[in-house]
């Protein structure tokens, strides 16, 4: 039986994580705030971590990893993603010489000016096996002449489904629910634009990452009254309100996937994403200028096309089927 090594960092890394697979589980500790570690390892039933780093950067992520690596002597090391755990794991295992498996791989938005893009690029260079979500996603690693290339869907899908069925709040399709938290949107320049252009849109829940309460408490932000500053949600309860919010705005790659799950539309503050289908079929609309939100807020509108772009919620039963044929 072959030796797995997994290593994870992030909200979206443990929504992906798939319990039944045998696996060393490694947190970095890239996301350190309780909102977004321990009430997900608890509300989605995930083993303890086998080793807890506790830390946040690059360097000191890959320089912990190794030794981890050399002592327990995996036969493949598992990397989620796009984040700066994903890429200090891909090169620890590759200092360590141990071959790396991506899942998530191929996602491209096509900006080298965003880190996440860079991330995805070396990842899948490093790695000698490709988890796909999608066709494209596919494409976009089979035409470097890759091998062991799989197109097995978005696991984000098989988690969701694991919520379902999800009681209808009584303010159901009454309210709008709001992430923000990207680097390149955590200028108070940016912030206080989308604030003002989403003053008239109605009731907005704005789930806060830490990354943007520190801004909000440090500058003077005007925050208009129809925006409700609230705590991060468990999974499942976030789950909730995404599935019956009237509208989504979020700069997230990971609400992104759900709310074309969920069939919700949404307004994502960026020029690009990387899961280009959910834009493609309309689900989805990138806006970051001012007069844009300003009009998507209240525009209603319904997306169309295929639903199984991103498999059909059995991604990790592929995975652990393909990983069991090494």
């Amino acid at each position: 039986m072959k030796k797995f090594l997994t290593i994870v960092g992030t909200r979206p890394q443990l929504i992906k994580i798939d319990k039944e697979l045998e696996q060393i589980l490694v947190w970095t500790g890239q996301h350190y705030d309780k909102t977004l570690k321990d009430v997900f390892f608890k509300g989605l039933k995930l083993p303890k971590p086998d080793y807890d780093l506790g830390v946040t950067d690059l360097g000191t992520m890959t320089d912990c990893l190794i030794p981890i690596i050399q002592k327990e002597k995996p036969d493949f090391v598992i990397v989620y993603g796009d984040c700066r755990s994903t890429l200090a794991g891909a090169m620890a295992a590759l200092t360590c010489n141990v071959p790396v498996i991506h899942i998530e791989a191929g996602c491209r938005s096509f900006n080298n000016n965003q880190i996440e893009e860079r991330i995805r690029k070396i990842v899948d260079e490093i790695a000698i096996i490709h988890f796909c979500p999608s066709e494209s996603a596919k494409l976009n690693i089979e035409r470097h002449d890759r091998n062991h290339v799989y197109n097995v869907g978005a696991t984000q899908l098989d988690t969701m489904f694991s919520t379902f069925p999800t009681k209808k709040p009584k303010d159901a399709f009454q309210y709008k629910v709001m992430t923000l938290h990207r680097e390149e949107n955590m200028e108070v320049s940016k912030i206080d634009s989308y604030f003002k252009a989403l003053k008239d849109g109605g009731e907005i829940e704005l789930y806060a990452h830490p990354r943007l309460l520190a801004i909000l408490k440090e500058c003077k932000i005007d925050i208009p009254d129809n925006i409700k500053i609230l705590a991060p949600l468990p999974y499942k309860q976030m789950i909730n309100r995404i599935a019956f919010a009237e509208k989504v705005i979020t700069d997230s790659g990971g609400l992104q996937v759900e709310t074309f799950f969920l069939r919700r539309p949404a307004i994502i503050l960026r020029n690009e994403t990387e899961w280009t289908e959910a834009v493609d079929q309309d689900w989805n609309r990138l806006a970051t200028r001012p007069e844009t939100i300003a009009r998507l807020v209240n525009e209603r509108w319904r997306g169309k096309g295929e639903y199984d772009v991103y498999g059909t919620g059995n991604s990790k039963k592929i995975i652990r089927t393909l990983l069991k044929s090494l």
